[in-house]
């Protein structure tokens, strides 16, 4: 009768220890998933030679754009967070600040340029602010911050990276570039009601928007309908691997931002997040493939119905930011 139980007992055992060896490896399998699919979201716009560091374009039309609507309006005020390190060239990060200072104004910060062939989050960007300049206080529905070109010396090359190869876009744990040291310093004590960064996507067929750890979907299927609506391609993956545009949205869990910070892969849009400068993170992806006038359309598009959604003044005030 002893040996009967023992045989049991032993039987429970190895179906606990295979049941739980079986869900460690699903546990592991879908982590490597994450790290590797996952963080890999955005593939780089790689140019055919990146070892040439040729210069392709000129920053001076931005310049230009900036410094035009800071001196048409009193609420816009031009400035830099900071300067490419790269001996030879020095490039300005800039920063447009908004203030219409009116009491109850939600904040905003818009971000574009992260690789420095992605174009058409500039030209959104440049967009934005042009259109701010004519406002007025009694028309003004948020106070933002406009960081139009993240990565200047990529834009000048035409190149994804930032000097000596490395993807800003997935540097936010390691902050082994220079650009991404510049965005964190300028983050710090920041706080902002609503943060949007502006990406492009060389293997993405469609329009995706990502969001981070949000209660719902709403406000990101709204963007990706008026997208649909005006006739662009939508992006729709989910059946190739989890963290995949699903009817053009990706609903990242928090979760999910632990795991890239511990490979060393965090986005700047789950490091706003994860450091807590915003609740309330989108990440627009446009398909690099299509023309550039449609690719900064669905970028207005997603902005203008994000500001929509979460840009409305709130009677008992605004989010404090620091200048």
């Amino acid at each position: 009768m002893g040996d009967r139980r023992d045989v049991i007992r032993d039987h429970a055992t190895d179906r606990i220890r295979g049941g739980t060896t079986l869900r460690f490896a699903a546990l592991t399998a879908a982590l490597l998933v994450l790290a590797c699919a996952g963080c890999g979201w955005v593939r780089v716009l790689r140019p055919k030679a990146e070892t040439h560091a040729t210069v392709v374009r000129d920053v001076g039309p931005v310049r230009t754009a900036l410094q035009a609507a800071d001196e048409a309006s009193a609420h816009l005020l031009l400035s830099e967070i900071g300067h490419t390190n790269t001996p030879g060239i020095r490039l300005p990060v800039w920063r447009m600040v908004y203030r219409p200072f009116q009491p109850g104004l939600k904040t905003v910060l818009l971000l574009a340029g992260m690789h420095g062939n992605e174009t058409a989050g500039v030209a959104c960007a440049l967009g934005v602010v042009d259109r701010l300049a004519p406002a007025t206080p009694a028309t003004a529905a948020y106070g933002m911050d406009v960081v139009p070109l993240l990565n200047p010396w990529g834009y000048v090359h035409d190149l994804a990276t930032a000097p000596g190869g490395v993807d800003i876009a997935t540097d936010f744990a390691s902050f082994d570039s220079h650009e991404a040291r510049i965005l964190r310093r300028f983050l710090r004590e920041k706080r902002y009601d609503l943060v949007v960064d502006l990406r492009e996507d060389a293997a993405a067929e469609g329009f995706s928007i990502w969001q981070y750890g949000l209660p719902d979907t709403e406000a990101a299927r709204r963007v990706v309908e008026r997208v649909r609506q005006t006739g662009y391609p939508i992006a729709d993956s989910a059946t190739v691997a989890f963290l995949r545009p699903k009817v053009g949205v990706v609903d990242a869990p928090m979760w999910g931002l632990t795991i890239l910070r511990l490979t060393r892969r965090l986005t700047l849009a789950g490091y706003v997040r994860g450091e807590g400068v915003s609740n309330t993170v989108f990440t627009v992806v446009t398909p690099a493939g299509l023309p550039l006038v449609d690719r900064t359309a669905m970028h207005r598009i997603a902005v203008e119905t994000l500001l929509d959604a979460y840009g409305a003044p709130e009677k008992g005030g605004a989010a404090e930011n620091a200048p």
